[in-house]
């Protein structure tokens, strides 16, 4: 009985100290994890890397609004994520296993356009999170809900000025009338705009959004070509264009990757409820069409000296 008593103490005390354990230490030790299984990948493209690194979070589990916590701050989870979340961290953690800091102008006259590069630091957790911190809000500075980057095209904005990737939509596809009001006509969505000051902020990014049309997209019947879907890779980010006349841009995002010749993708699946490759190809999901950028191949070539 004794023994018994024993080795349920020993298995409560366990439990209690994994409890107890802070995001940053589920984190540093998950990072621990990947970043000596990709280390010595370090030498491949952007693509090929940020590939790799979706690899190793297979099974992740999906876990939605995981920032939608207040005050405002940087929130880095590697133990659960959504799909941009997912391939924020990928985009991240690749530039970090590359010993690449994202930087950028914290202020600017011109909206959007500052004096962005990346240059070489140290790969570390610290590191990876102020990448996502530099992707994620505008400017790299976090003040306040409107600060971080809510709508794709936007995200998509700040890291071509980055200078991390390009969108090559247009090449390949069509124009489409893009516009955005989404958040700003449904506010009771978002609990941090019952402030007013943050709502106002929202309209004018959406207002901005709306004037660097025009937008071009992939339908699907295109991606249905073999001259338009071979032109797409492993590792390029995919946006999933939502449904036309609702205010939103994007309803999913994912990482290109090739099955047995056929194009598929990497993605936080809300169905699956965790990273899975996805059974379908990328021509049989995409319904309303898709957007895709990819990663610049040598993002060394832009280190500031």
């Amino acid at each position: 009985m004794k023994k018994i008593l024993t080795i349920l103490f020993a298995l409560l005390t366990l439990s209690i100290s994994a409890s107890a354990q802070t995001q940053d230490e589920i984190n540093q030790a998950i990072f621990d994890r990947v970043y000596q299984a990709v280390a010595p990948k370090a030498d491949l493209s952007m693509p090929e890397l940020v590939v790799a690194i979706a690899e190793q979070f297979l099974g992740t589990p999906y876990v939605a609004s995981t920032l939608e916590e207040t005050p405002e701050q940087l929130r880095v989870f590697l133990d659960k994520t959504d799909c941009i979340l997912f391939v924020e961290m990928c985009s991240c953690f690749a530039l970090t296993v590359k010993g690449l800091r994202i930087v950028q102008a914290l202020e600017s006259d011109v909206y959007l356009v500052g004096v962005p590069y990346v240059k070489k630091a140290e790969p570390s957790y610290a590191l990876l999170c102020d990448n996502i911190r530099n992707m994620r809000y505008r400017w790299g500075k976090v003040d306040g809900y409107a600060s971080r980057i809510h709508y794709t095209s936007e995200w998509i904005l700040q890291n071509r000025g980055n200078n991390i990737l390009q969108e090559y939509t247009k090449t390949l596809g069509d124009e489409f009338e893009q516009k955005f009001y989404f958040m700003s006509t449904h506010p009771e969505h978002y609990k941090q705009l019952a402030d007013t000051s943050e709502l106002k902020k929202i309209v004018e990014i959406e207002q901005f959004l709306t004037s660097q049309a025009p937008y071009y997209y992939i339908s699907q019947e295109k991606l249905q070509r073999a001259e338009i879907i071979s032109q797409i890779q492993s590792g390029d980010i995919i946006c999933f264009v939502s449904k036309q006349g609702n205010g939103i841009d994007i309803a999913h995002v994912a990482i290109a990757y090739e099955v047995d010749g056929e194009m598929h993708f990497i993605h936080a699946s809300y169905g699956a409820k965790k990273v899975i490759i996805e059974p379908k190809t990328l021509a049989e999901y995409a319904v309303n069409g898709v957007r895709v950028c990819r990663f610049l191949p040598a993002p060394k070539e832009c280190i500031a000296k």
